[in-house]
């Protein structure tokens, strides 16, 4: 039964989802910058600096004489009596008469510190100079009020206001477009990850049963071509081949599997020795893979030819580092101008022989489903112990399905993250329903982070390389 949930965690690629978020840095960045100067601009289009002014008084009834422990009851008594005094009308009204009948907007905070005699005053207001004022109007006007107060006390200033230099408020503002800022780029990083999450393409092996209905046939971990110091200022390495001395036992492992595989199907079917090995999309690896393939069959002492069945964009030649005039053009073989001993192509070092095209051709679907096509690969098939069969991107042309009712065996290759599933759908469908037998998908260029409790069947592949039937 498939199972098509889109937030199963065995669908889940955390590569896949780091590696797009940092290739959309710039908008994760910019989303940032808009929430943090867009609430900025708000705030400071809607802000009201707030100044405050803040004095501390002991407060002592008249006629003391020294310490009493009644004192501190008496002084909390006068401190509530005076906070009510100043939040009085009368209070009100003598305060804005001196300060030039302005309107109060005012907010005085009285505070009794720790139940002592110790009284503080804070006046909060958008004036600086309003702020400190109102404090001195305040205690001078007291005293000609202070019938209201139900203690005597006197008011001893300990510490003097000042004039504040800051508005009490101004780090709020930045402080809230900074959190947006933050919020605008958590919320494009999870979008982000959404859509690389909801992105139709293959992200791990375990949807190819569950989702896509094809055998997985193997998988491929990703391989640096440049993994040298030297090689990475110059990208002079062309391709990643199982001959060379710095490519990982791991991809060698990869390789080594899928070619047991191969030589599994071909001994149950001693009389059938054709693979075909295509993909949906244009660089999905397929050519590598073939190449790759063939090298490790030789290494076993097996006799391999390869055909590169796509003469729209012929790629052997580049991938085994060939001139393109020391090849041959099978495409005259095809047209009876050229002998198979002379468009042969042997590899001094492998032993691996070759027959390709040097050049692309327009016409390349008239050669292949042409008879002397089907000729070539059953003359090919009994000159060697494998044949394998490069074909072109089934997505963008009809020659490998054409290609495909005329070998024994099919395989299609599905780069990691790369093409969609609609497209894999189609190219799986049609090489069921040819001639021959679809072996099932190799997925190639696999990377993932490895989840922690992942139940899935490959999610240690960074530590070992599994492959199994799907």
């Amino acid at each position: 039964m498939n199972d098509n949930s889109i937030f199963n965690i065995n669908n889940i690629n955390i590569y896949s989802i780091l590696r797009d978020l940092l290739k959309n840095w710039w908008v994760i960045i910019l989303a940032g910058l808009i929430g943090l100067m867009g609430t900025y601009t708000v705030i400071r289009g809607s802000f009201e600096p707030e100044y405050t002014s803040s004095a501390v008084y002991v407060v002592t009834p008249k006629e003391s004489t020294g310490y009493k422990r009644s004192d501190k009851a008496i002084a909390r008594n006068a401190i509530t009596a005076f906070s009510g005094l100043v939040n009085q009308d009368i209070m009100i009204k003598r305060v804005t008469q001196s300060l030039g009948d302005i309107p109060w907007d005012a907010n005085v905070v009285i505070e009794n510190k720790n139940n002592t005699n110790i009284m503080t005053m804070s006046v909060t207001s958008p004036s600086p100079m309003e702020s400190f004022l109102i404090i001195r109007y305040i205690m001078e006007n007291y005293r000609d009020l202070s019938q209201y107060l139900n203690e005597d006390a006197i008011f001893e200033e300990l510490r003097a206001p000042k004039i504040a230099e800051y508005p009490d408020n101004a780090t709020v503002a930045r402080y809230k477009a900074l959190f947006a800022g933050v919020i605008g780029i958590l919320l494009m990083s999870a979008l982000i990850a959404l859509l690389s999450i909801l992105r139709d393409t293959v992200k791990t092996d375990y949807m190819f049963e569950n989702q896509l209905g094809a055998i997985h046939y193997g998988t491929i971990g990703h391989e640096n071509k440049n993994k040298t110091f030297k090689s990475k200022i110059k990208k002079n390495v062309k391709s990643i081949l199982i001959t060379s001395p710095i490519i990982s036992f791991n991809f060698i492992e990869a390789i080594n599997n899928v070619r047991v595989k191969m030589e599994y199907e071909h001994e149950r079917k001693a009389n059938k020795n054709v693979f075909m090995v295509s993909s949906a999309c244009e660089n999905e690896g397929k050519s590598t893979v073939v190449v790759n393939i063939a090298l490790s069959l030789v290494k076993e002492g097996k006799s391999v030819i390869v055909l590169d069945g796509d003469l729209r964009k012929p790629a052997l030649h580049k991938l085994l580092d060939i001139k393109p005039e020391s090849v041959v053009d099978y495409i005259e073989l095809l047209q009876g101008k050229k002998t198979l001993e002379e468009v042969m192509y042997v590899d001094k070092d492998s032993g691996l022989r070759i027959v390709m095209a040097n050049k692309g051709h327009s016409s390349s679907y008239e050669y292949v489903k042409s008879e002397a096509m089907r000729d070539l690969i059953d003359t090919l098939s009994q000159m060697a112990d494998y044949v394998i069969v490069d074909t072109p991107p089934m997505a963008m042309l009809s020659d490998a399905e054409a290609m495909a009712d005329m070998v024994d065996f099919s395989l299609l290759v599905v780069r990691h993250d790369f093409s969609f599933k609609y497209d894999i759908r189609n190219s799986v469908t049609v090489l069921e329903d040819s001639n021959s037998k679809f072996l099932g998908c190799i997925l190639n260029d696999f990377r993932n982070v490895p989840l922690p409790n992942s139940n899935s069947r490959y999610g240690n592949y960074n530590r070992r390389v599994e492959v199994q039937n799907g």
